[in-house]
């Protein structure tokens, strides 16, 4: 069975799964609102946690708050699951398919056939949503792709169980009881009061505190680790701003679209 989906390219994963499942739905929804709305801008530098060799830092909250935000605010109910069984997990998308549901889904991007090879690295908190199968293939929305595409079972399979830090656990999600009349007006405000909690957190690793501790940091690394070692760190964070996860400098952009 194939759903009749429409696919629509985003900046950013998750921005782009929740948009499109609830325009499916009727809900038109840009981009920048579901950013906004989601409290989606943010900022937290954990230099006790390493991802690929280099301490942590994000320029987003973590993978599925974006979207629990999101409906939460629009009250809207969510269905996530999570699974230690692959048929299990197969089982369920088939069925939520063949009802005519559009699923999302939490991958890992280093075994999608689809991405260049210089975007593929360990992460595992990409979004995607799977809108039908027939034969072997699975019909995929990537949105941070132009066109759809398609993967065979095992390299969903692959992708919905890779291992590491943030391991999906084959987690699906989708959107049910979407009331008639949403308060978008009361859903953007409380969407910008818990951005605004969040960046002017007094945790000194979380917000503007974080960036400036950051830039504290970073001046020190060279002495403390070696060029080597600071040269990695650095490029780390140059990588997450600038590329992974659309980069924090376009999650500015992003917010500022919302703002207007």
């Amino acid at each position: 069975m194939i759903i009749d989906f429409e696919h629509k390219q985003s900046a950013h994963c998750e921005n782009g799964v929740a948009s499109n499942l609830l325009n499916f739905y009727g809900l038109k929804i840009s981009e920048p609102m579901v950013f906004g709305i989601g409290s989606g801008l943010f900022f937290t530098y954990l230099p006790f946690v390493k991802v690929n060799y280099a301490p942590v830092v994000s320029y987003r909250p973590l993978s599925g708050s974006i979207f629990n935000n999101l409906v939460k605010n629009l009250n809207i109910k969510l269905i996530r699951k999570k699974f230690s069984c692959q048929k299990k997990a197969t089982d369920f998308l088939l069925s939520k398919i063949s009802e005519g549901v559009p699923c999302g889904l939490q991958v890992g991007v280093y075994f999608l056939p689809y991405f260049p090879n210089e975007y593929r690295f360990h992460f595992n908190a990409h979004n995607l949503v799977v809108y039908g199968k027939k034969d072997d293939s699975y019909y995929i929305s990537d949105p941070v792709m132009q066109s759809t595409t398609t993967l065979t079972e095992e390299e969903l399979l692959k992708v919905r169980f890779t291992k590491g830090a943030f391991a999906p656990k084959g987690q699906i999600y989708f959107p049910t009881n979407i009331p008639s009349n949403i308060n978008i007006n009361r859903a953007i405000v409380i969407g910008i009061n818990k951005t605004c909690s969040i960046m002017l957190s007094k945790a000194p690793i979380i917000g503007v505190s974080g960036i400036r501790l950051v830039g504290r940091q970073i001046t020190k690394w060279p002495k403390k680790y070696g060029n080597k070692i600071a040269d990695h760190y650095l490029c780390q964070i140059v990588r997450m701003q600038e590329e992974i996860g659309t980069g924090g400098g376009g999650f500015r952009f992003i917010y500022a679209a919302f703002i207007q």
